[in-house]
Formats: C-alpha cells, sequence, structure tokens
C-alpha cells in the first residue's frame, strides 16, 4: 500500500512518538489535521482522502465498512475548522451530523453538569446519522480544532444508493448491542 508523503510523515511520528520529528505539540495533532484538511479558513472538502479514511477506520460504526465503501465516505466529509469556544453542537438541537476530532480538543458539556474533553481520533453523533435524535449534549471546541464532518443526509444517500453498506452498519450495531449485553450482570 502506497501511502499519501503526509500520511506517511505522520505516521512515522506517530510511531515514533518524537514529536520534534514533525514540529508540532503532541496535544493539537494538527499533523494529521493538515494532512486532510486544505488551507483556509472555514469549511472545505477532503484534501487527503488516505487520512480521513484512517481517522473514520477508528469509528466502530464504520470498522466493517469495505475499502471502496470507505473512500466514498472519506470522499463526502466536509472538513470543519473551530476557534477556541465556537459551538459545535448544542444540546436540543437535531442530530444533523456525525464528527471526527483530526486535530485540537473539545469540550462536551451535558445537562448533568458531566464534562468531558475530546482530542484526535475521538468522535461524537455516530448514531444520530442513523435516527437524527436531538443532542444530548454541548460540544465546545477548547482549542483551534479540525474536524471530518458527515451529515445524516449525505450519509443517508449513501446507504440508499450502497445496500451493503447497510449490510456492515447493522453488523457493526449487532456487534456493540452484543457487547453491551456481556457487561450486564445474569
Amino acid at each position: 500500500m502506497r501511502l499519501a508523503p503526509r500520511l506517511r510523515a505522520w505516521y512515522n511520528w506517530r510511531v515514533s512518538g518524537d514529536v520534534r520529528h514533525f514540529g508540532v505539540s503532541q496535544a493539537g495533532r494538527f499533523d494529521l489535521a493538515e494532512a486532510i484538511a486544505r488551507d483556509g479558513p472555514g469549511d472545505s472538502h477532503v484534501d487527503d482522502a488516505a487520512a480521513a479514511r484512517h481517522l473514520l477506520r477508528q469509528v466502530p460504526l464504520f470498522k466493517r465498512i469495505g475499502k471502496r465503501h470507505m473512500r466514498s465516505l472519506a470522499g463526502r466529509c466536509q472538513v470543519m475548522r473551530y476557534r477556541p469556544g465556537d459551538p459545535i453542537v448544542r444540546a436540543g438541537f437535531s442530530g444533523e451530523g456525525f464528527f471526527a476530532i483530526a486535530g485540537g480538543r473539545a469540550r462536551v458539556q451535558r445537562s448533568d453538569g458531566h464534562e468531558v474533553i475530546l482530542g484526535h481520533g475521538d468522535f461524537f453523533g455516530d448514531l444520530s446519522l442513523i435516527d437524527g435524535a436531538e443532542r444530548n449534549a454541548t460540544v465546545v471546541a477548547e482549542t483551534d480544532l479540525i474536524a471530518l464532518k458527515l451529515t445524516r443526509q449525505t450519509f443517508l444517500d449513501l446507504l440508499d444508493n450502497e445496500p451493503t453498506v447497510c449490510r456492515a452498519l447493522v453488523e457493526s450495531l449487532v456487534e456493540r448491542v452484543r457487547a453491551m449485553e456481556e457487561r450486564l450482570p445474569p
């Protein structure tokens, strides 16, 4: 498999664990993010599809999707940039999309006061791709943040056109349900 030069550099840096080789702080991890994003403010389409596929492959919901369909999924993503303090999603609003963090950090704030920090490789909104239910938390950028966004409608269009993706999705969901059942007391 031939990797794009930026992804190869990111991979080598990631394996070595030595942030000096890449010239960024490990906390920010804008290496992969920049491999994914084109320069410029706002949103754009994915520049390095291999890097986007690598990030999406970490999402359990997409685990069983084949290579061809993963390429299609990655190509349908938008690259979103947020400044510190920018809301990414708000509790109570419809779950119109899925986000995978390529670089930076975000704070998840639930109405019960529970907070979690998300970073590189973390994601949210995967189940809202399927049901579009309203968000149960607000997510705000803590630092400059780059994320892949896949809208619900774009994902549903893919499902309508590719029945094998539906099957892979169902298998992934069943796997998650079985894993949860195993954790329940007898």
